[in-house]
């Protein structure tokens, strides 16, 4: 019995400190409104609230509110920092992200914007990112972080539409 148990601490050890693999999410969704309305919505950092049911709060970290190096904090279900990477008007806009606790790492939000025809935008959100704790943190997440998150990405991409389409959101 005692051999067993030090196979499994050692087991548990290596599973620990191996780097967790990435996991990726990616979602896209047709707005019916134009790329310069989508932009507006997604892209007025302050009001992420309205259409991210997530986010409490946004608080900057910097002077400035767009563009590169705009860092800013948001409270809600998880405390992330996100730091922006890319800034390309109308097009994209990537962040690295830091949560806190410290769940994962290398983790980046990228969201692209693209002119379909006649008032018609498709919105696209990409998240990657490593559990801390190697494999173990990475079953973490394949049991618990990524299914507590999948909800809130897909209902952020349905207000974000709404917000667009309506300029109506969350609490509005």
């Amino acid at each position: 019995m005692g051999r067993f148990l030090i196979l499994v601490l050692l087991a548990l050890a290596v599973a620990y400190f191996v780097p967790a693999p990435v996991a990726h999410y990616d979602a896209a969704l047709e707005v019916d409104a134009s790329r310069e309305r989508v932009w507006e919505a997604l892209s007025d950092l302050s009001q992420l609230s309205r259409w991210n049911s997530a986010v409490d709060s946004t608080v900057f970290l910097t002077p400035q509110r767009d563009g590169v190096d705009t860092e800013f904090r948001i409270d809600g279900v998880v405390t992330s920092t996100l730091r922006a990477e890319r800034w390309e008007p109308f097009n994209s806009m990537g962040f690295s992200v830091r949560l806190k606790p410290r769940l994962t790492y290398d983790h980046v939000l990228r969201y692209s914007v693209q002119y379909r025809f006649t008032n018609r935008t498709v919105v696209r959100v990409e998240e990657e990112y490593r559990m801390a704790g190697g494999y173990l943190g990475h079953l973490f997440g394949v049991l618990l972080f990524d299914r507590m998150r999948e909800p809130y990405r897909m209902a952020a991409l349905s207000y974000l539409k709404k917000l667009a389409e309506t300029g109506f959101g969350l609490g509005t």
